[in-house]
């Protein structure tokens, strides 16, 4: 084959970074006597034709070659033979080409299958999965006859997993004596293979599997599916299962202990139910006398959502470990029970990271958000009244400025520790619509400098519309390099910006500027003209280009159509929704210009189960969508969790707040 290499037109084919004319090299080169050339090669190649799991329309004519390789190279053989493999296995390879590359794979069953005897090992066990991936192509029986030969526990336990995919039935029996009868390794396989099957549980597969695990050996990478065989079983098999055996590894040596603590932790991101169930079985490895499975646990709470508040006492003892060790590099298990603090609303985390604040280190807040509680307030102003440490008072307005108006009984101690540390001060007043007195000359000199929210406060707070105007006027002068957050802020301004509309008109170009903060000039501009004049025409086209960018001043210009609804919108907003890019507000937009609530609340449900959840339930709670209760409902109650995506220590915490206010949702449309 590799002879035929020149036989392919190569620069009609395509693989991860083009046109796929390298290819021909790259496999000629896993033929070197080169080790280290070969495995250059092979990674470039496995980056190329399987990119992340991606195959492409180069990688169908690569099987064959590969295949010859597997057989032929003098290094690599079994690497070589696992991405086979993996190319026909759909747990493993995926796009448009990926059943043409299937097929590739299967068309060569034969020469696949003589490898089953060969005189290494590892490429013997390789082999076992890549013909378990051939499916009808060849007989199982080839595997049993390579199961009754072979000696080799690494071997045994890839043909225990190839027998249970492709004869779950028949190798019933065989699998539930190898839980008895074989090494370690095997019976791991064993039992996720009779997992994986749907089989029952044969008597003592908890024991057996218990008795078995070792962290430090697992299945081989191209047989996992869900992370390792103990992740796999505790996320997937039954209650009874996992309690029984997570009890067993609980107690078992450190290391079990610890990976049964993080198996603990993937279960709850992925099923509601887990922590109720299982986060009573870590209540002790909090105590645990080896310090890494303490550590793990700790990260477990930080992972499991609400359900970590029975052990909060716990987690404040750990905590208050955090100044001694807040120079250590990467996360310690103390600041990661500060966060867990933070996210229960427990005021205990503020005492923590003041103390943190107060000696001199400069660490951002432990959550982008943390949750408010009037607890958590009235920690946060006491520790902030007679503050004089200017680090401490950074942080302390920097969490009020998260809470806004909510935080606004702390108004008097910021008051006092304005001097201490002025424009983070000002900041956090401003956020909470506030401008008292002696904060008027700090939040019109941040005005000055284009702080639209300062000038914004201050024109609320005393008519004056001069700082606001200066500060929108700082903005636009600063062209691409302007700041969109703070235009943004200008919105609701547009009243006191009435010097500005002839300046502010010359944004309606009809095209999109360049960048997002000259795009949200123009839908200010857009704002002002339809507020102040009421000419819709002149802002149509302008606000039509800003739509058909697909980006966040896309959204901002759906929510202007949504305000001043205009049905000639409505093919750009169905084309922005296809973006996916702030998909809440085209759908409002399309709401507001006449579209039927019917056609438009299954959109939102479908942005709900693809994790798309600000702003989507008050709005069909606003269209008064019954049409979709059932759905909400199913969402609400069902066990798998919704949100699974993004920041893993968030997760749980998002689709429990997602789950509360699908409930508040379904109860207000019922009414």
């Amino acid at each position: 084959m590799l002879n035929r290499l020149d036989e392919i037109d190569w620069t009609r084919l395509t693989h991860a970074y083009g046109t796929a004319e390298d290819v021909p090299d790259l496999l000629r080169a896993l033929a070197s006597d080169d080790e280290d050339e070969v495995e250059e090669a092979l990674s470039e190649i496995i980056g190329s034709i399987f990119h992340q799991g991606t195959v492409y329309s180069a990688t169908v004519p690569a099987v064959p070659i590969l295949v010859e390789l597997a057989s032929a190279a003098r290094h690599q053989r079994s690497e070589i033979l696992a991405t086979v493999g993996m190319l026909a296995d759909p747990h493993h390879a995926y796009g448009d080409e990926a059943e043409e590359v299937r097929e590739a794979v299967r068309a060569q069953a034969d020469r696949l299958a003589a490898l089953l005897a060969d005189p290494d090992p590892q490429v013997r066990a390789d082999a076992a999965y890549t013909v378990a991936q051939c499916g009808d192509r060849l007989p199982a029986a080839l595997l049993r006859a390579r199961w009754a030969i072979e000696e080799v526990p690494s071997v045994r336990a890839s043909l225990a997993l190839a027998l249970g995919l492709r004869d779950p039935g028949g190798a019933a029996d065989l699998l539930a004596a190898a839980l008895q009868q074989e090494e370690p390794p095997v019976r791991v396989a064993a039992v996720v293979a009779i997992h994986r099957a749907g089989l029952p549980w044969p008597a003592g597969a908890v024991e057996a599997f218990a008795a078995a695990f070792d962290p430090e050996v697992e299945l081989d990478y191209n047989w996992q599916r869900e992370g390792e065989a103990l992740d796999e079983l505790v996320s997937e098999a039954d209650e009874r299962f996992v309690v029984d055996l997570l009890g067993r590894l609980l107690t078992a040596a450190p290391p079990a202990r610890k990976a049964a603590a993080y198996a603990i932790g993937e279960r709850c991101r992925q099923l509601r139910s887990a922590p109720a169930l299982l986060l009573p079985l870590l209540g002790p490895a909090l105590h645990d006398p080896d310090e890494g499975v303490r550590a793990e646990v700790v990260g477990v709470l930080r992972t499991a959502g609400p359900a970590s508040a029975p052990y909060a006492d716990d987690l404040a003892q750990v905590a208050a470990g955090w100044p001694a060790v807040v120079d250590a590099t990467g996360y310690t298990p103390q600041q990661r029970a500060v966060e867990t603090l933070a996210m229960l609303a427990d005021p205990r985390w503020v005492d923590v990271i003041c103390a943190v604040w107060a000696g001199g280190h400069e660490v951002r807040l432990p959550v982008a958000e943390p949750p408010f509680s009037a607890a958590v307030l009235s920690a946060a102003r006491g520790r902030l009244a007679g503050a004089d440490n200017p680090v401490l008072v950074t942080g302390l307005a920097t969490l009020l400025e998260r809470w806004g108006p909510a935080a606004s009984a702390a108004v008097p101690e910021l008051v006092t520790a304005l001097p201490v540390a002025p424009a983070r001060v000002a900041a956090a007043l401003a956020a909470m619509g506030a401008a008292p007195e002696p904060a008027v000359p700090e939040l019109r000199r941040a005005a000055s400098q284009g702080d639209v929210r300062a000038g914004v406060v201050l024109w609320r707070a005393t008519g004056d519309v001069e700082p606001v105007v200066a500060a929108v006027a700082r903005q636009l002068d600063a062209g691409p390099n302007g700041d969109d957050w703070r235009l943004r802020q200008a919105f609701d301004a547009v009243p006191a910006l009435d010097a500005l509309l002839p300046r502010l008109r010359s944004y309606l170009t009809g095209v999109a500027l360049e960048t997002e903060a000259e795009r949200y000039a123009q839908l200010l501009a857009a704002r002002s003209v339809l507020e102040l004049a009421d000419d819709g025409d002149a802002v149509l086209p302008t606000v039509q280009a800003v739509l058909g960018t697909g980006w966040w001043a896309a959204s901002a210009a759906a929510d202007l159509v949504a305000r001043f609804p205009d049905p000639a919108y409505e093919p750009a907003l169905w084309k922005l929704l296809d973006e996916r890019v702030g998909p809440v507000a085209p759908v409002r937009a399309l709401w507001r210009i006449g579209v039927s609530p019917d056609d438009l609340a299954p959109v939102l449900v479908r942005l709900v189960e693809e994790g798309w959840t600000r702003g989507v339930l008050p709005l069909l709670a606003e269209m008064d969508a019954r049409s979709v209760l059932s759905a909400l409902r199913d969402l609400a109650e069902r066990d798998a969790r919704v949100i699974t995506g993004g920041v893993v220590v968030d997760t749980a915490w998002q689709d429990e707040q997602l789950r509360h206010d699908l409930r508040e949702a379904v109860a207000v449309l019922e009414r």
